[in-house]
């Protein structure tokens, strides 16, 4: 593995039932970044209360990266998984996994760079769940995101992963 805290808690948190699918449904719904999602969990596991500050801080500086880096290489990966006719389906196959194996390093380093802006926190919280789901709802505040019955599902899925053993 990694000796990165919020990467190991993100392959983990990602890894569960449920946890994908909610991510990129309020990814395609809202256009937020899933990092910053996972981030908002992974601090709030921490003990750590985002204050708008900070949550407006670090989306700022993560976004140029996700922007310019993450997303190209996601759009890369999706329209090489349609293939091209008439060329042989093994290689666009091969260049979409090289692609996606890409798109996965890259959205380690965003990773990174969004654990060095966020810094260490002021203060730790007793209530860890409690302080993960302010810093989503900060997250989506911060995006103008007023989350429906549906994106409050979704929310509870993330919570209740973040913070199930295993």
């Amino acid at each position: 593995m990694t000796a990165d805290p919020f990467w190991d808690f993100s392959l983990a948190v990602y890894a569960r039932p449920g946890v994908e699918d909610a991510c990129l449904a309020l990814q395609e719904r809202h256009g937020l970044d899933v990092n910053l999602l996972l981030f908002a969990l992974f601090a709030g596991s921490e003990g750590r209360r985002l204050t708008p500050t900070e949550t407006a801080r670090v989306a700022a500086g993560a976004a140029a990266w996700h922007e310019g880096v993450v997303r190209p290489l996601r759009r890369a990966r999706r329209n090489a998984k349609a293939g091209l006719s008439p060329v042989d389906a093994a290689l666009t196959d091969a260049l979409r996994r090289r692609v996606a194996g890409a798109e996965i390093e890259a959205e380690r380093v965003e990773q990174l760079l969004i654990a060095a802006l966020a810094g260490p926190p002021a203060a730790v919280e007793a209530d860890r769940r409690a302080a993960a789901a302010a810093n989503l709802a900060r997250y989506l505040a911060h995006l103008g995101v007023d989350p429906d019955p549906p994106d409050r599902r979704r929310l509870d899925v993330l919570l209740a992963a973040a913070f199930t053993e295993g």
